[in-house]
């Protein structure tokens, strides 16, 4: 909204981190903890409003989004090892009342859900992981007119491997376990 006000990108970029920023502070001083999804929607956006304010040449222009796809696989990756991976929070975000609290409990009693919730963690973070690698290589390698082009295509391909391979894990933990890793647990309904 703020572009089309006619504000220039970086500052319509901090603007954007507002309202997630926003409900960060608010959660953490009322609830007295910082909720995971506003932690991290605050922290992609500041590395971005960062990464805009980067001068230089044309290879550092090319590696700005490949460090960003750092920064998230990084922080995805970090998740992973933490209380409650981004996969749980997330799909914790989709649901609500019932739903929301039949997950929390298959997250306490299962330790096969909270095992495939890590790992769904970790796939997703690598991902972002290998597609800022190969796109820091790339720009910092190739000509400059074909990396726009090939990290989109690298990105699409990465992004479908990992789509792929979640929907693989998710079928087979549900078969296996007869526990959905994200959609509404049959006890909630």
């Amino acid at each position: 909204m703020a572009r089309t006000l006619g504000a220039d990108q970086a500052p319509a970029l901090l603007l954007s981190g507002a309202p997630p920023a926003l409900h960060l502070l608010l959660g953490a001083v009322r609830q007295r903890r910082i909720d995971g999804m506003d932690m991290f929607c605050t922290v992609l956006l500041a590395a971005a409003a960062l990464a805009s304010l980067i001068g230089g040449g044309t290879h550092a222009l090319l590696c700005k989004d490949a460090v960003l796809s750092l920064v998230v696989g990084g922080w995805v990756l970090s998740t992973g090892f933490t209380h409650k991976p981004l996969a749980f929070q997330l799909g914790q975000r989709l649901h609500r009342g019932a739903a929301a609290r039949a997950r929390s409990r298959m997250w306490q009693d299962s330790a096969e859900f909270r095992r495939g919730l890590r790992i769904l963690t970790l796939l997703w973070g690598a991902e972002q992981l290998l597609d800022g690698g190969f796109g820091t290589l790339a720009a910092l390698t190739l000509p400059t007119d074909t990396v726009p082009l090939l990290a989109r295509v690298q990105s699409l391909v990465l992004l479908t491997l990992a789509a792929v391979a979640t929907a693989i894990c998710t079928r087979r933990f549900r078969t296996r376990h007869g526990l959905p890793l994200f959609g509404t647990p049959a006890t909630a309904t």
